[in-house]
């Protein structure tokens, strides 16, 4: 199967051991650094499997994961499984399970062939089952990484995914909750550079929120594949020009990265405004603005102005960029 630019950018972003841990550690374990980059081993992302039918037919089932790593702390080892997702998916609960189900199904599958081979079982239980009374098997964590721009409105929890259940119904299912990182809405304060930089211009890209970032950020150099991952998740054509520009740069300046997309959207509003006039494209934005603001042009204006201003605030411009484009004071 092809994979997308953003299915390849963002896997090769988390492979990053010290990224992967801060990812794990902010979002399911509230910062505390129980998982280490040093302890983080590669593991096996095929969560293939055979699940045989009543027909003794056997169905393969087939998944790649994202990414897979095995981490041993304080326990003999578990498994951390990321899932990027660009799309809401309103299967998710249960493809997370299923995810989830097939890595332990793998894990009970190898005991079993190895039983089998040295015949070690001590009773009749034990040989029908396949594994041992006294074997165990790995946790599984899988965690779902939403980029997208739109609110995440689909289920959380397997229980979202049925229908209306009675009272008395409701507490003898079994519910399957997953891990789920809204990042166009997360608080959480990751402690890696990075990933809270990467987290940093989505949020603020997706909100248009371009005078906070010129304020904050003026003085901020971050790792080119932070600015190329950003950019393509937001889908931005010239925060992602910008990055191949200076692809052979360790790190860029964030502000300068944005500068591009800042004169697009101006030059957008600008020309929704009628500002300029035939053969006029090559006229500055500041010199529309000003003509924008003198008493003759802005003639007759007035309601477009403001629809156009209302339009703007729904679609997350700051005060600021609205009083300078439009010329109307909202304050």
């Amino acid at each position: 199967m092809r994979m997308s630019n953003l299915d390849i950018l963002s896997r090769d972003f988390w492979k990053d051991n010290k990224r992967f841990a801060d990812l794990f550690n902010t979002v399911l374990y509230e910062g505390k650094q129980v998982i280490l980059p040093e302890k983080l081993m590669e593991a096996d992302s095929n969560l293939s499997g055979s699940i045989q039918t009543k027909k003794k037919e056997d169905v393969f089932v087939e998944r790649r994961a994202d990414l897979i790593r095995k981490f041993a702390g304080d326990s003999e080892y578990a498994i951390f499984l990321l899932e990027n997702q660009s799309h809401i998916h309103y299967g998710m609960p249960l493809r997370v399970m299923m995810y989830d189900a097939l890595g332990y199904r793998e894990e009970c599958a190898k005991k079993k062939r190895e039983n089998k081979k040295n015949a070690v079982y001590a009773n009749r239980d034990e040989f029908l089952s396949g594994m041992r009374k006294e074997e165990r098997i790995h946790p599984v964590f899988t965690l779902v990484v939403y980029y997208g721009e739109k609110p995440w409105d689909g289920p959380r929890r397997l229980k979202d995914m049925m229908v209306d259940m009675p009272k008395w119904m409701e507490k003898s299912f079994s519910d399957y909750s997953m891990n789920l990182l809204e990042i166009r809405s997360s608080e959480h304060a990751f402690q890696n550079e990075d990933v809270s930089r990467l987290v940093y211009m989505i949020q603020h890209i997706y909100r248009k929120q371009i005078e906070e970032m010129k304020k904050e950020c003026a003085d901020v150099y971050v790792k080119k594949d932070v600015i190329k991952l950003a950019g393509v998740i937001t889908e931005n054509e010239e925060i992602i020009k910008y990055a191949e520009e200076h692809k052979e740069e360790e790190v860029v300046n964030m502000c300068e990265a944005t500068k591009q997309w800042e004169e697009k959207i101006r030059n957008d509003v600008i020309n929704m405004m009628g500002v300029r006039k035939e053969g006029e494209e090559n006229l500055a934005p500041e010199e529309a603005i000003e003509r924008l603001k003198t008493e003759g042009e802005a003639k007759g204006k007035a309601e477009e102005k403001i629809e156009i201003a209302e339009k703007m605030k729904e679609k997350g411009y700051s005060t600021k960029e609205i009083e300078e484009l439009t010329g109307i004071l909202l304050h």
